[in-house]
């Protein structure tokens, strides 16, 4: 168990004083402190939220499974009188995503010898001052052995700068396990990978990586990225859109590639998820995944 101490003194000696009882989320145990008698409650990734931290990580792995925020917000009425607001789901979501994020991030994959990446065209909803549709796009680089999500980000354009980051990442995850990435024919892939993987123009007889560029009208196909887009697809289908600014977008699909890569259990894989094979030595303990990640994420462990 963590050793508790006193957040106004910092005091070790701490003994339990009774219960704090709530609305939503029943008896909070209460603690004191003996030297300043300071009363205090354990500061957590849930501290002063309404709702059980099982209730909230239910709504977002309801959202992830497909079901919208009205949808959801409906199905909780049937069955508790006192149901949230969509938007309180939503808010749930730009709150916790980044927390599990600060954890999901800083892990070190185990590659196998092929990363593949592609981006997916998107339409969002621009703000009702902006109006109007704009072509965005979530870029993304998955191992071809584990099908984890290696890096991804959602932007407004593909330029050059934009494709570094998103390899850049990559290659900090990764290492020197890759020999071979594989792209499709855009223009930009081979000055970006020669950057961030730091290869030389020139071409050498041993190269420490390999850029395999696949074309569509050759008839082949990056198959395993293409597959994860399918998934991808299914569940932005039904969105209809981002709303608002690109911000909320990117936490959203931040939050599908954590869905995807922790909690999702990945048919080609017997079961598994992807970071059970890409990351053997972090596994989830728990049966609910996402309270484990935002507890991890909220601690930095």
């Amino acid at each position: 168990m963590k050793e508790i101490i006193c957040p106004k003194c910092k005091s070790k000696e701490i003994i339990k004083r009774g219960f704090i009882k709530t609305e939503n989320r029943d008896k909070i145990q209460r603690f004191g402190c003996k030297s300043c008698n300071n009363r205090f409650v354990l500061d957590n990734p849930f501290f002063r939220m309404r709702n059980k931290e099982q209730f909230i990580t239910q709504c977002m792995d309801l959202y992830y499974s497909g079901m919208s925020f009205r949808k959801i917000a409906d199905h909780l009425k049937r069955f508790f009188p006192k149901n949230v607001h969509y938007g309180t789901i939503y808010r749930w979501i730009m709150k916790y995503v980044p927390m599990m994020e600060n954890f999901t991030d800083k892990q070190n994959i185990k590659a196998g010898w092929q990363l593949q990446g592609d981006e997916v065209e998107y339409k969002r909803r621009a703000s009702a001052k902006q109006r109007g549709v704009r072509n965005e796009y979530f870029i993304d680089i998955i191992d071809m052995d584990s099908r984890y999500l290696v890096s991804s980000s959602y932007q407004k354009d593909r330029t050059i700068p934009i494709l570094n980051k998103v390899y850049r990442n990559a290659k900090r995850k990764v290492g020197e396990q890759v020999k071979v990435i594989s792209t499709d024919g855009l223009m930009s892939y081979p000055r970006v990978i020669r950057k961030t993987f730091n290869l030389k123009k020139q071409a050498t007889r041993n190269p420490k990586i390999i850029h395999q560029i696949i074309k569509s009208d050759s008839g082949k196909f990056n198959y395993k990225i293409e597959r994860f887009h399918n998934t991808l697809r299914e569940r932005t289908k039904v969105m209809r859109g981002f709303h608002g600014c690109i911000s909320s977008a990117q936490t959203l699909m931040k939050g599908f590639e954590i869905y995807y890569n922790w909690i999702r259990n990945n048919i080609a894989l017997e079961g598994q998820t992807p970071s059970e094979i890409a990351c053997p030595n972090v596994q989830i303990e728990n049966k609910n995944g996402w309270l484990e990640l935002i507890q991890r994420g909220y601690n930095g462990k």
